[in-house]
């Protein structure tokens, strides 16, 4: 059975509106175009990559041939020979699950019976939501050693008072959000434009994620995949930095690297404890509704003179950057340290350094 690959970044946005006509804005357009030819990185020989413009995929592709799987490349505009291609049954592969882009499918000929139903579709938004980390970190917290993180989903602006009280400075996140967008910081409580933000959120998505702030020294995650069956695998580390909370780049390395740097400021044996844990809860919440990649971002912060691990900042239901780092460590063997995506002359833009 074929296998279809897709490249849909402004997923976390089409989560967020929870329609199935969402139009996204055009940075997530434009990224969309600009780097759809990233699948067949991940992607194996005989695959489809699905895309809105084929040849703009191919030509954007063509700088990193060396590396890439030999896929087909059928636009999404083109329903009969998508249908013709998928007549026969086929696995669809996006970068996430929303029901824009079921929609989406759908009209183009894709057989509902290859596709997720609209109930597990609706089922890995409502995991999406940021309050769904609420247990996970507490598990994380209850059952390994050296983390610290603490979470609570809010309904009432009012609650932040006492929150407040008990932390001093926090973080207000919305419950589905993009690249930091839905994240702020309150040095002091109250703050007039906060509070704002706060009711805002709460009256278009029906709560807020609150958590006290932490002196972050630096990022990364774990990256998993969910076989749909109630279990999950460990794929291995993503150290990436961002800037005001958008991901800016990630750095190749071998996995024993990556322990050992972070190493210097986490137990290894730790980490290895978070994994397992994460893939046990993660995998069983993924039953019967999602299989595929996911990711948990985490920070290790600064704490009583030493370092400690937040176990997690964020869980990512869906194919991350995390994972395309993975795929080309795996690809190019080495030629290259770092992975960055850049914004430049109105085009996205993939670059890889040595």
């Amino acid at each position: 059975m074929p296998v279809a690959h897709l490249f849909n970044p402004e997923h976390d946005l089409a989560l967020a509106s929870g329609q199935e006509r969402f139009t996204p804005p055009a940075a997530g357009r434009g990224m969309r175009a600009d780097l759809a030819f990233i699948p067949a990185f991940w992607a194996d020989d005989g695959d489809i990559v699905l895309v809105d413009d084929a040849e703009r995929a191919r030509r954007m592709a063509m700088p990193w041939s060396k590396w890439l799987a030999d896929v087909e490349w059928i636009q999404l505009d083109d329903s009969r020979t998508l249908a013709t291609k998928t007549q026969d049954g086929v696995v669809v592969r996006p970068w996430g699950w929303n029901m824009a882009l079921r929609f989406q499918l759908l009209k183009r000929g894709i057989d509902s019976r290859f596709l997720p139903s609209g109930e597990q579709v609706g089922k890995v938004r409502t995991l999406s939501h940021r309050a769904t980390s609420v247990p996970l970190l507490q598990t994380l917290s209850e059952k390994a050693d050296g983390v610290v993180g603490e979470r609570v989903e809010v309904r009432q602006t009012d609650e932040l008072d006492s929150l407040a009280r008990l932390w001093g400075q926090f973080v207000v996140k919305a419950p589905w959000s993009s690249s930091g967008r839905g994240v702020r910081f309150a040095a002091q409580w109250p703050q007039p434009n906060l509070e704002g933000f706060v009711r805002n959120v709460i009256l278009r998505q029906g709560s807020v994620v609150v958590e006290p702030f932490y002196e972050k020294v630096t990022d990364f995650a774990m990256e998993f995949v969910a076989d749909g069956e109630g279990q999950a695998t460990f794929q291995g580390l993503s150290l990436f930095h961002t800037v005001n909370g958008a991901y800016v780049g990630n750095w190749l390395a071998t996995e024993e690297e990556k322990r050992q740097r972070l190493a210097q400021y986490v137990d290894l044996n730790t980490l290895d404890n978070v994994a397992r844990l994460i893939a046990l809860e993660v995998g069983r919440w993924c039953k019967g509704c999602y299989q595929g990649p996911f990711g948990v971002d985490m920070m290790v912060v600064r704490r009583d003179q030493g370092f400690a691990l937040h176990p997690c900042v964020e869980v990512n239901l869906r194919r991350t950057m995390g994972h395309v780092a993975l795929a080309l460590t795996r690809r190019t063997r080495g030629e290259f340290n770092v992975m960055r995506v850049l914004y430049e002359n109105g085009i996205y833009k993939l670059l890889l350094e040595s």
